[in-house]
């Protein structure tokens, strides 16, 4: 994900700063209240990814997998979780889908990035691993209320949406418990709530490669992300891959767009369109784009 960073703060209003690494990321937190409200929100992004990280094993998430054919009680944070992915696969047609997970592990994406690196071809990790497949689809998955059935095993990735969903939540949390103002940014899923600095945040959109400023959009309240194929990449028996999945084949999308970025009120729905974009392409994402209402920035990718 694509790290934004606030060009500047207002002069005359008392800013809490705080970074952190979760979600396998670095979250960033602005905030405009009390000592305790810093804390309280670390704490919850804590909380957030216990619910739905896929690399705790111990993760609610991870728990609710081994139970496929059986109902399970889950929390409300992980209910709502699944309803914005089940929401989000809706309004993009089908390009954005949760259950790409297994083909995103097939290619090698297992572990947090970092680890990830070069895999060659016959090692014990990479051997074995079936050919790309479709995502097996939501059909897969069953929610009533916070009760969970998971058909024919299927599994699950929140990581991206659940980056948004958490810039969503805590951000407005903050404003519920008394903040005057907070912004936060979970790797460029970023999310602001209250009364922003005047004349709102000025959040750069900037070329994930070359660094360039392409754009300065004015953030008020609601949110801005970014998700490019080109910083979660890695070679697995001699071929590059990105974390940006197609569901119709089980492979790194095969696109020609490098980068998208969308605002619109939720940092988790924004997310989501973000990737159905590039893996729609650049006609094909600008059309769900203006079929939503929300704005959006294109970066092609290198000929």
């Amino acid at each position: 994900m694509h790290r934004f960073v606030v060009l500047t703060l207002s002069r005359t209003r008392q800013w809490r700063r705080t970074t952190m690494r979760c979600m396998g990321t670095t979250a960033e937190l602005l905030i405009e209240g009390e000592a305790d409200h810093t804390s309280t929100a670390c704490a919850r992004l804590r909380a957030l990814e216990q619910c739905w990280s896929r690399f705790r094993p111990d993760s609610e998430l991870n728990l609710a997998l081994v139970a496929p054919g059986r109902w399970v009680d889950i929390s409300p944070d992980l209910a709502r979780a699944l309803r914005a992915a089940l929401h989000a696969h809706r309004s993009t047609g089908g390009a954005f889908d949760p259950t790409v997970r297994t083909a995103l592990e097939a290619l090698g994406y297992d572990r947090t990035f970092p680890d990830v690196g070069e895999q060659p071809s016959g090692s014990d990790h990479a051997a074995g691993h079936p050919a790309p497949m479709p995502a097996p689809g939501v059909g897969n998955i069953e929610l009533d209320g916070q009760r969970l059935r998971l058909r024919h095993s299927v599994s699950l990735d929140l990581g991206g949406i659940g980056k948004g969903l958490a810039a969503d939540i805590v951000s407005r949390e903050l404003i519920a418990a008394g903040a005057r103002a907070a912004l936060v940014s979970l790797g460029g899923d970023m999310c602001a709530a209250g009364e922003p600095p005047e004349d709102g945040w000025p959040v750069p959109i900037v070329h994930p490669n070359s660094g360039a400023v392409l754009a300065t959009h004015r953030l008020h309240d609601g949110a801005v992300v970014m998700s490019t194929t080109l910083l979660r990449t890695w070679r697995r028996g001699g071929a590059q891959h990105h974390h940006i999945i197609d569901p119709r084949t089980g492979a790194s999308a095969t696109t020609d767009l490098a980068a998208v970025a969308v605002a619109g009120p939720s940092a988790a729905h924004a997310e989501a369109v973000a990737k159905a974009a590039i893996v729609l392409g650049h006609a094909g994402g600008r059309d769900l784009v203006e079929q939503l209402g929300l704005e959006a920035w294109f970066i092609g990718a290198a000929p």
